[in-house]
Parts: C-alpha cells; sequence; structure tokens
C-alpha cells in the first residue's frame, strides 16, 4: 500500500495555503497542500522542456537580499556561519538561490529540531553568482554536503572535479527511491543517461501583466478575450499593439488594437490606473542577465530543441541561427524603445533600473508588462498586494519566419504563443563528504521532496511548483503559479536552450556588449541587427572554443 499525504486547509490573501488537519489516506496518488492538490506522476510527459536548465543564479529574487550562513541546532535555534565553520554539524548546504534563502532555513530549523541533526546553510544573495564562492568552499577544510548547480555546462567542472556524485550510488532508501523516480527529461546530465541532480523546482516566464490594468486600458469585459486573442496573435500585432498603448500613455490617443482578428479598442477616457501609466515596460536595464539569459533564450530556442542539443551546437548550427539572432536584436530594440525609463545612462543605472526597481515599477502601475518569472511573485506583492491574485502571463513573440526556425518540429505559432518552462536549479551531492555526511544529506533531501512536513514548505513557504506535479490536477495557489500550469497543460511551453550555451558567456559576454553598447544608447544604427548577430556568432564560437 503507498502511502501519500492529503491536507486540507485554506489560502491566505496572498495565495498560499495554509495546512491544517493534515492526515494520511491510501490508493492514492494525489497530494493536497493547503489548496495545492499534486499528482505526483505523469506531469513531465506533458512538459515541453529541456533537459536542464539554468535560470539564473538567483532569478532576480523574491527573499533573501543578502548573505547568510547559519547552523541549524537541533533545538531550531540558529548560529552564526563563524560557529559553524568548526565542523559541528552533521551536513552543510550551500544554496545559491536566494529567494528560497529563508524558508530553506525555516525547513532546516524544523527538521533539525525534529531529528537533532546539525545543519550548516549558507545562502547567498538573490543577484549573486556563486561560481567562484562555490570554488571557495569546496576548496575549504568543511566543504558543503550539498551544493547547487544550474545546468549541464556548470555540472561539467563538479564532474570532473570528483564532487558531483551520480546518485545511483546514492545509499539512502528513500532517496534513492525518489532519485530514481526523477523523469529523465529532467535530469541534470551530460550524456542523457547519469543523472546528478535533484530539480528544486519549475518555473517560467514572459511578460507579466496585471489583469486589472489591461481592464483599466480596454475595458473589464474585455480583458479575457484580450489575452486569448493576444495569445495566438503573430508578432507584427504584437509590435502594433505596443506602439498603439505608447501613443495612448504618451499623448492619450485611444486607438483601436487588432489581435488576431479581434478589435480591442483603448478607453477613450484614461481611468485613474492608466493615468499612472510611464511605458509599456519596465525594464532591468542593469540586469545583463534579463537580456543576456532570458530574452536571447527565446531566439535559442527557435534554433536548438534544448539545452543539449545548444551545448552541442556547431559552428554552422549557430551561424543558420542568424535570422532568430537578428529577430532578438529587433525585439530588444523595440522593447526598450518603449519602456518607462529612456533607453540610455539612465536605463542601465543600477540604482534606479535593477531589478528590484524594475519590479516595483510595474507593481505600482507605470508599466502594462515585465519580463519577468514566477519567482518574482513575492516581490511584486510586497511591493504592490493588490494584484497578486490579478497577474498572468502573456508569451514572448519574436519577429521569425518558418525558415529562420531550426529546432525540429518548431513552427513560429508555437514559438509566439508559449512560454519557456524548465527546472532552474538542483540539488547535488559531494562525493568527496565523508560518507555519514552523504547519508544524511540524502535523507535530508528526500524528507523535504517527499514527505508531508517538507513539502509543506516546498509549496507555501518556497511558493515552489514540483517539478513531478500534474498539471489535471495542480493548483499552484497563486496566480502566476497557476498562469504556468496552465501553459504545461495546453502544451504551450518552450524550453530552456539557452542553458546549454558556453558558460558564462550569456550574461558576462553578451549581456555586457548588449549593456555597453546598446542600452546605454538612445539611437541604434542601421546596422545594429546585424552587428548583434556578428556578435552572437562569433563570441559564442570563440567561447565555445571553436576558433
Amino acid at each position: 500500500m503507498r502511502r501519500v499525504l492529503y491536507g486540507q486547509g485554506k489560502c491566505s490573501s496572498e495565495g498560499f495555503g495554509q495546512i491544517n488537519g493534515l492526515k494520511y489516506i491510501a490508493k492514492t496518488d494525489v497530494l493536497n497542500l493547503g489548496g495545492m492538490k499534486m499528482r505526483l506522476k505523469g506531469f513531465v510527459a506533458v512538459l515541453v522542456t529541456g533537459l536542464l536548465m539554468a535560470s539564473l543564479t538567483a532569478c532576480g529574487g523574491g527573499g533573501k537580499s543578502s548573505s547568510s550562513d547559519t547552523k541549524s541546532t537541533g533545538d531550531g535555534n540558529t548560529q552564526a556561519a563563524s560557529n559553524a565553520d568548526s565542523g559541528d554539524y552533521d551536513f552543510y548546504i550551500f544554496n545559491a538561490k536566494g529567494e528560497s534563502a529563508d524558508a530553506l532555513q525555516k525547513a532546516v530549523d524544523s527538521y533539525s529540531a525534529s531529528t537533532g541533526k546539525k545543519v550548516k546553510v549558507f545562502s547567498l544573495g538573490s543577484g549573486t553568482d556563486s561560481t567562484e564562492m562555490l570554488r571557495a568552499e569546496m576548496n575549504s577544510d568543511h566543504m558543503p554536503t550539498i551544493f547547487t548547480v544550474q545546468n549541464a555546462q556548470n555540472l561539467v567542472e563538479w564532474v570532473e572535479g570528483g564532487f558531483a556524485m551520480d546518485l545511483s550510488q546514492a545509499t539512502d532508501e528513500n532517496f534513492k527511491k525518489m532519485a530514481n523516480e526523477v523523469p529523465q527529461n529532467f535530469y541534470l546530465t551530460r550524456d542523457g543517461s547519469v543523472n546528478y541532480g535533484i530539480p528544486y523546482n519549475i518555473e517560467g516566464y514572459g511578460y507579466i501583466a496585471d489583469k486589472k490594468m489591461l481592464a483599466a486600458l480596454f475595458g473589464e469585459d474585455k480583458v479575457e478575450d484580450f489575452i486569448a486573442a493576444y495569445k495566438i496573435a503573430p508578432y507584427a500585432e504584437f509590435e502594433a499593439m505596443v506602439t498603439a498603448i505608447d501613443d495612448y500613455i504618451k499623448n492619450g490617443t485611444a486607438a483601436d488594437v487588432t489581435l488576431s482578428g479581434k478589435t480591442f479598442s483603448l478607453l477613450a477616457d484614461k481611468t485613474e490606473e492608466a493615468a499612472k501609466l510611464k511605458g509599456v515596460f519596465s525594464v532591468a536595464g542593469s540586469e545583463k542577465w534579463t537580456y543576456g539569459d532570458h530574452l536571447i533564450n527565446i531566439a535559442i530556442d527557435a534554433v536548438f530543441k534544448d539545452s543539449l542539443a545548444t551545448a552541442n551546437a556547431t559552428k554552422e548550427q549557430i551561424e543558420a541561427g542568424r535570422g532568430a539572432w537578428e529577430a532578438y536584436a529587433k525585439l530588444l530594440d523595440f522593447k526598450t524603445s518603449h519602456a518607462t525609463t529612456p533607453r540610455g545612462p539612465e536605463l542601465i543605472n543600477a540604482s534606479t533600473n535593477g531589478y528590484d526597481a524594475a519590479v516595483a515599477a510595474f507593481a505600482n502601475g507605470e508599466a502594462v508588462f515585465i519580463k519577468q518569472g514566477n519567482w518574482c511573485y513575492t516581490n511584486i506583492t510586497k511591493a504592490n498586494p493588490e494584484i497578486g491574485s490579478t497577474l498572468t502571463f502573456l508569451p514572448i513573440k519574436l519577429d521569425v519566419t518558418q525558415e529562420d526556425i531550426k529546432a525540429e518540429g518548431l513552427t513560429v505559432d508555437h514559438l509566439n504563443s508559449s512560454i519557456p518552462v524548465f527546472v532552474p536549479m538542483y540539488y547535488c551531492i559531494n562525493t568527496k563528504a565523508a560518507d555519514e555526511e552523504k547519508a544524511a544529506a540524502e535523507a535530508f533531501l528526500a524528507w523535504l521532496n517527499t514527505t508531508e512536513e517538507g513539502l509543506k514548505f516546498v509549496v507555501e513557504d518556497m511558493a515552489f511548483i514540483p517539478y513531478n506535479a500534474d498539471p489535471d490536477v495542480t493548483s499552484a495557489g497563486y496566480s502566476l503559479g497557476d498562469d504556468i500550469l496552465s501553459y504545461v497543460k495546453e502544451g504551450q511551453t518552450i524550453t530552456d536552450a539557452y542553458a546549454g550555451l558556453p558558460s558564462g558567456w550569456a550574461t558576462n559576454v553578451f549581456g555586457l556588449q548588449m549593456l555597453e553598447n546598446y542600452l546605454n544608447t538612445a539611437e541604434w544604427p542601421d546596422s545594429a541587427y546585424s552587428d548583434i548577430a556578428d556578435f552572437i556568432i562569433n563570441s559564442w564560437a570563440e567561447a565555445a572554443g571553436m576558433e
């Protein structure tokens, strides 16, 4: 008899369930946690995703904004990291996903209180690159037992260095069972067969919009029709819509917008909400990852079917993607030309257009859209709790033809009506840790991901969507999570193909090039799109050792 968990509870005002009256039931495979039902199988067959994911080291944030390094003691108390460095703990977790820092610490405290295990947790601040810090920790006297890896490119270093454990070598029975049930298309792998990681969760991104703002623009009775028409509209109609809304914001011109053959009229008299708008898009101009990773991923998805294909790209394949690379450049130009902040030095100013400022601008009604993922839900609702229940995702559209599409089986329509959905990060176990530490770490990860108490922290406190949840029966309990599941259920997802790019290239090479030479200037030369495509081809090939 298989024992699973069932909980009944109510959702809080922010949409996260509070578990009450938890009990066990048998002969079922549904888990209900405070309004979130999860069927722990079948989901991944529906999800069209890549093998691996990188999101970002922090994907923006939603929780911790500064580093924390604490040791949980058996009674749930914490001590400073300096006291934990003596090695007086049962195992050590290095967590690079900053937005889950507080929730992970809370889970560890609970686990320690119930088991007596002492756990050291180090969490980087949101937006912080973990690579150098993790290398330093791996070369210290007290290496982490559990550490964070983003994707196949980041995995190479830890496999070749002998740190990442093949999960088939696990000894804890509950962990072994969980690891064996990770679907192959969610493996953290170098060859598609050996898995080195347990997924944190699944995430997705696109243009986030507030339905209340859409109602202020087009009328409350038009919102759902607008969303449905937008999803399947071609790029040209998207561009015309943005231009019309921008004119409405700046000049009050109430024009008609056509999407998928349907007409939507901007309201002649601006509402109080619409009057606050400063631009169509809120852009985190100082954050290279927002356009160096996530935005270019849409173009890379047009060329490569998944991250493994990207990692194995040839120079000829990269060159064949020129049409998609130029389409990316066109979209970046168009999007930043219709932002709340004019393109130029002010747009890339970290104090005025960093991640937090861009999210706050959107949350406070200064922009219609922001390109972000469900990881920023908490930040949005902290800035404006009133819009938490009315947020929705809309696809990012690219001006490509079918000839530009090189990924097998992909169509322009599917690309432009889908959102990327992926595993953002993985837990790995350090094979160089002592056997007793590895066993304790395995037991903790099994507890966190398979038990009633552990999943409560994953679902409620971390606000994660489990990687093996079934969209037919799952409610994430909050608007953006539920929207991701609706795209999954409809089969309207694309992959995280950019995760196979040479390590660090997307942000530190390409993203830096965009920031310093394009977002920093109001006017682009006529050759900009072609020049950007050339840079992508040549610098990618160089970073991959093709030249």
